[in-house]
């Protein structure tokens, strides 16, 4: 009797071949998971860090320029700053940084306190740990720390500003 040969594959290979499926289907699966987390991590990022460096060049820049310097309570919001124009106090302007939710706004106010512009700063901050504060008025020397978060990314940078006029 002649024994035809079977074609297919026998128990014990099948078994070896889905394991070997399985180690590559959990490998491409751990690479694929790694790059979405990194890549929205890297996205939250790139949100959140220009927000905070836009906060901070444009208090920076108006705590320069400014004869006074005035941190509101508790964490120094809103923050009031008079700006001379020429030598006569009745010409200076005001600026004012404001939170409205986690927006920041830079407010210009002219010599009799009218409004002239309103403009957006920054978003996505986080209000509760973003502070300033003057560290030696004398001096003129303060302190700003920005944070700003998106998803779970949170951005903080700190400036040390001195001011070129003091009172």
């Amino acid at each position: 009797m002649v024994r035809r040969r079977e074609k297919g594959f026998t128990l014990l290979e099948l078994i070896i071949g889905a394991a070997i499926m399985a180690l590559v289907v959990g490998a491409a699966a751990t690479s694929i998971t790694t790059i979405l987390l990194n890549q929205g991590r890297a996205a939250g990022e790139s949100i959140a860090l220009p927000q905070v460096q836009n906060a901070g060049y444009w208090i920076w820049r108006d705590v320069q320029m400014a004869s006074n310097v005035t941190p509101g309570d508790p964490n120094g919001f809103p923050l009031s700053l008079t700006i001379p124009v020429d030598d006569s106090r009745d010409n200076d302007y005001s600026i004012e940084y404001v939170f409205e939710g986690n927006k920041l706004k830079r407010r210009v106010y002219d010599p009799s306190d009218n409004l002239t512009s309103e403009t957006f700063i920054a978003d996505y901050i986080d209000v509760a740990n973003t502070t300033f504060s003057t560290v030696n008025a004398t001096v003129g020397y303060h302190k700003l720390t920005v944070t700003a978060h998106r998803d779970e990314e949170r951005i903080t940078r700190s400036y040390e500003i001195s001011q070129r006029l003091s009172q």
